[in-house]
């Protein structure tokens, strides 16, 4: 499996009327991006077929051994809550479901993207992840207890969310620490400061490597729109669970970004949901003991 970028890191002019050629370009000349290895291509193939067998499934991952090592750990892991030990990758499948290995197969590939040897993995990358991973959390635990179906879906949307800032990372290192300096000195949002000097935000970025791995339409949209106000609607329910969760984290510091004041009662994603007081501080606590407990699991 291949751990390393084809195209080295690009020089990126800013000017506005370039970007949106140039934001394909960081994209689409990315011919093999580690985080989606042929293993997980065919994986996320297989998983969507309702013809497909556990037998097939096992017979895939195992091919790779760290992605096999790494779901057996997270099948095992309270996330999951298995009754018994999960011995086997068999197992893992049949009792956890192909939704639910096709979420731990993305997310196996996805940190892959974290320890690339270009991107010279550190502070930045590690708080990158730590937030990516307690979205995730943070989604699975709302849409699990208010939407159950929601669930695995919603998962990846708190995963993959601020993928593009890991792209961009990759593929444009210096620009980045540019933006990442901004961020962490004048207390600027990412997007805000990205729209500022490339003309475009990690949204966008990660809309179009969700395309490219093709990963379902609704999750690209959820992932363009996570900073769109005009986007969030009752008809999008993963989009509001991934907003509180992204919320949540920023007011737990889980990241570069601490706002201890945020109100998540009160924001337009839960004006719509509804959600009370006390499920935000159930999910608070206990995000906050997943991630203690667990994160070890998924650095």
């Amino acid at each position: 499996m291949s751990t390393t970028l084809v195209d080295p890191p690009v020089e990126l002019n800013c000017s506005t009327e370039e970007s949106q050629t140039q934001l394909k370009t960081i994209i689409m000349s990315t011919r093999d991006l580690p985080a989606m290895p042929q293993v997980a291509s065919k994986v996320l193939e297989l998983s969507s077929d309702p013809n497909t067998s556990a037998k097939q499934l096992q017979q895939v991952i195992s091919d790779d051994q760290a992605m096999t090592a790494r779901i057996l750990k997270i099948a095992n892991s309270a996330m999951y809550s298995c009754s018994r030990k999960v011995k086997t990758l068999t197992e893992a499948i049949v009792m956890l479901g192909f939704n639910s290995i096709r979420s731990l197969v993305v997310t196996s590939a996805a940190r892959n993207l974290y320890n690339t040897r270009n991107s010279h993995s550190g502070l930045k990358e590690r708080l990158l992840w730590e937030h990516s991973i307690g979205t995730a959390f943070a989604c699975r635990i709302m849409a699990q207890k208010h939407a159950p179906a929601l669930t695995e879906e919603a998962f990846l949307a708190g995963l993959m969310h601020d993928i593009g800032k890991l792209v961009l990372n990759i593929r444009v290192p210096e620009n980045f620490d540019e933006i990442v300096q901004v961020v962490y000195n004048e207390s600027r949002t990412f997007h805000e400061t990205e729209k500022e000097h490339f003309g475009f935000s990690h949204a966008e970025v990660g809309a179009l490597l969700v395309n490219k791995w093709k990963l379902s339409p609704i999750l690209e949209d959820v992932i363009r729109n996570h900073h769109n106000s005009e986007a969030v609607s009752p008809d999008n329910p993963i989009l509001l669970y991934l907003d509180l969760a992204n919320r949540l984290c920023h007011k737990l510091g889980i990241g570069f970004t601490e706002i201890p004041d945020l109100d998540l009662n009160n924001c337009a994603s839960n004006q719509l949901l509804g959600l009370s007081p006390e499920t935000f501080a159930e999910t608070s606590a206990l995000l906050v003991e997943t991630l203690e407990s667990e994160m070890e699991i998924f650095i």
